[in-house]
């Protein structure tokens, strides 16, 4: 059965060993009022997780750095929320085999940096995010001289400026590159020449900042001990001294290091010769005096080290106990760890091994690591400092991760065609529903060169035929796809926009020309934009930058107003301010641009549509409460509008999408963050001065990444992605107030 062909709602594609179809009833079916069936789309398993890196995001949220062992690449996971039930998962570098070793941190603009190995080349690489999910990266070569960039760590220096600590397989050194900028375009490279005479030095390297010199915790080949080397400055240019802190045995492999309370310096590391989970307390910060503690010994224990100082002060180590399979975390009782409290967090299969710990918003320790025998990427979320209380998650690899995000449409046929972003793959995708209910689909890969499809938007053009924009992450493009079909089994892609990083939050309509028009952000300038289709297909477009001043254009929406212009809804990011802009012509060659809220953060996840009064309504997520608000526009050009907040109970409206019901009211899906559910919001009135809401799917992690419409029955139809199993959804509403509901 080929990808292409018609699949019931209610089965699990599996493409495990070609394509196999492999039935599951869905466990929910007695919320419904008749039986229903959830589209769960796996399109196959893999091995990733293991090179874990995890560090928290200046959005509060865990952001993971991973090898994909499967297809050779660098992924990343960034949490949906704090204790991380949830993320989303981005495919950074597929060029080769890459993305072993990684090290990840949070730059000082607040984007990540992640360094990690290039195994088909020997090359040291890094990535620098291009927003706070890292949905994408700018990736570098660093060091291209030998074999080289195993081991690496990462931290940020008291100049803003990544610094870096790797190991030189050729040579067998220890090197370290000092990024000329934050995004680490270039370093400058050095190889830590002092300690050449020592031998075979720099595996398993880990560097912290002290005092504001750089201090690396490393492993001696040669003579199998642990060792520390200062740097005398920013760039780490040459170690001015190095200490043995632990000679006794095989130690000092899967070192770690951090930075106490007391600005001293703690190491954990491994007791080859017996097994053991080890600490080093530094005394100074030289550490030429230290106190050595063996914290665990039952066992085989200690490997995959990772230390943190939680919020009491104390650290918190997570390693790998390779004698029961099982990820431990040890608390330590005091500052110089000379004792600790060990726990368990994860005991089943074998896990444990590529541990990384964070501290998280929350103050609890948040830890990735790999699941052996699922060959998965795994996340512990503590519930206390010291980990006796544990919530696990499968983060990546039990199934493809489909549906996030997606955008539908009704086509000219009356049945919904949706457009969605595969994330494992990177590919852009389509099902076509086969009937008003959207019972079954076919499904469809429209474009699966390079890392394609996300932020992608959906609409039917005048030739009947879906017309598709999104984002190509390899190149940084804005992209257009025109179907050749209904369905979209054949289509034709175009480049767009390719002047620097462009295309994320993409929006099209169909102008009142004809053609094709998309909003979209350019991330490079930080500006709204407008690409105005040339021809029905979308050969070629005018390209128009609408607002430039301050950092604008995030969570676009387009639609078309009564007056034939377009009509576009934005994120001011700069000022935390919903934002429109009213073309003044078709082609949107011009703009007339209103603040429409500025009371605390609000505008992200917007969504615009025009009400049967003729005016625009739009929803979106005021942040700074974490609540669902909508705003009607006074006029035309709605350059004012009036404000109300629909539902305040929580973490609520993000990924809200708005439409027209047969009885003239917005209809809103949105997610539900405190319970992880798909709620609708249906307006009691034209303006939406209040609306009743519902919870349309409660069980499991659902509701992100909505889209609504209303089909040729009058009744909602919406698209959402299930976090819980990484599959695309679909909701068909039964009457106008989406209650009851089918869930497919």
């Amino acid at each position: 059965m080929s990808m292409g062909q018609a699949i019931v709602l209610g089965i699990v594609l599996a493409l495990c060993a070609g394509v196999q179809l492999t039935a599951a009833a869905q466990a929910d079916d007695t919320a419904l009022d008749r039986p229903g069936f959830a589209l769960t789309v796996r399109d196959g398993s893999g091995d990733v997780g293991q090179y874990s890196s995890i560090t928290i995001g200046a959005d509060g949220l865990g952001l993971i750095s991973y090898y994909d062992v499967t297809n050779g690449d660098l992924k990343v996971a960034h949490c949906s929320n704090r204790a991380c039930t949830s993320a989303a998962i981005s495919a950074l570098d597929r060029t080769g085999n890459v993305g072993q070793y990684t090290s990840i941190a949070i730059g000082s603009d607040g984007l990540g940096v992640i360094s990690y190995y290039d195994a088909t080349n020997g090359d040291l690489k890094v990535a620098h995010c291009a927003d706070s999910a890292c949905t994408s990266a700018t990736l570098t070569t660093l060091d291209r001289a030998g074999n080289v960039g195993q081991h690496t760590s990462l931290a940020i220096g008291t100049d803003k400026l990544p610094l870096i600590t790797y190991y030189d397989v050729t040579n067998g050194d220890l090197k370290a590159a000092h990024c000329a900028d934050v995004a680490c375009g270039t370093a400058t490279l050095t190889t830590l020449t002092f300690l050449q005479a020592e031998g075979n030095v720099g595996l398993y390297t880990s560097v912290t900042i002290a005092g504001g010199q750089g201090l690396i915790s490393y492993y001696d080949a040669t003579d199998h001990y642990l060792k520390s080397a200062l740097c005398p400055d920013v760039a780490c240019t040459e170690p001015t001294l190095t200490t043995t802190p632990d000679k006794t045995g095989d130690v000092g492999q899967y070192s770690s290091t951090t930075t106490g309370m007391d600005s001293r310096l703690l190491i954990s590391y491994y007791d080859a010769t017996n097994g053991d989970l080890k600490v080093v307390y530094c005394e100074e910060v030289v550490c030429t005096s230290a106190t050595r503690t063996t914290l665990h010994s039952e066992g085989n224990v200690g490997q995959y080290t990772s230390i943190a100082i939680g919020s009491d002060g104390l650290g918190v180590i997570s390693y790998y106990d390779a004698t029961n399979g099982d990820l431990k975390v040890a608390h330590c009782e005091d500052v110089a760890c000379t004792s600790a409290t060990l726990a368990t967090p994860d005991s089943t299969g074998h896990v444990g091994s590529y541990t990384s710990v964070a501290i998280g918003a929350d103050g609890l320790p948040l830890i990735s690591y790999y699941d052996v025998a699922n060959g998965d990427l795994k996340v512990v979320h503590c519930g206390d400092v010291g980990c006796t209380a544990a919530t696990v998650t499968p983060l990546d690899g039990t199934a493809i991760t489909v549906g996030a995000p997606s955008s539908m449409v009704i086509g000219v046929d009356g049945k919904g065609v949706l457009s969605y972003y595969d994330a494992t793959n990177g590919d852009l995708k389509v099902a076509h529903c086969a009937d008003l209910t959207c019972a079954s689909a076919t499904l469809t890969t429209v474009q699966s060169q390079g890392d394609v499809g996300q932020y992608n938007s959906i609409t039917i053009g005048i030739d009947g035929l879906p017309l598709i924009s999104y984002y190509d992450a390899t190149h940084g493009d804005l992209n257009v796809t025109h179907c050749d079909d209904a369905g979209c089994a054949t289509a034709t892609a175009v480049v767009l926009d390719h002047a620097g990083q462009v295309g994320q939050f993409t929006s099209i309509t169909i102008g009142a020309d004809g053609l094709g028009l998309i909003s979209y952000y350019d991330v490079t300038k930080g500006d709204l934009k407008v690409a105005h289709c040339n021809d029905i297909v979308c050969s070629s477009a005018g390209i128009t930058t609408l607002v430039s001043k301050d950092d604008v254009g995030r969570f676009t929406s387009i639609t078309v107003g009564s007056d034939g212009l377009g009509l576009i809804s934005f994120y001011d990011a700069t000022n935390g301010d919903l934002k429109v802009a009213h073309c003044e012509d078709l082609a949107c060659g011009s703009v007339a641009e209103s603040t429409l809220d500025r009371t605390g953060d609000v505008g992200q996840y917007s969504s615009v549509a025009i009400g049967s009064d003729g005016l625009g309504l739009i929803s979106y997520y005021e942040a700074t409460h974490g609540d669902l608000r909508v705003a009607h526009c006074a006029d035309l050009a709605c350059h004012s509008a009036h404000v109300n907040t629909l539902h305040s109970e929580g973490d609520i409206g993000q990924f809200t999408s708005i439409t027209i019901g047969t009885d003239g009211r917005g209809l809103i899906s949105y997610y539900d963050a405190t319970n992880g559910d798909l709620r609708v919001a249906h307006c009691a009135e034209v303006d939406c001065r209040s609306a009743t809401h519902i919870a349309v799917q409660s069980q499991g992690n659902v509701g992100q990444f909505t889209s609504i419409v209303v089909g040729t029955d009058g009744r909602g139809l919406i698209s959402y992605y299930d976090a819980t199993n990484g599959a695309l959804k679909i909701a068909h509403c039964s009457n106008s107030l989406c209650i009851p509901y089918h869930r497919r």
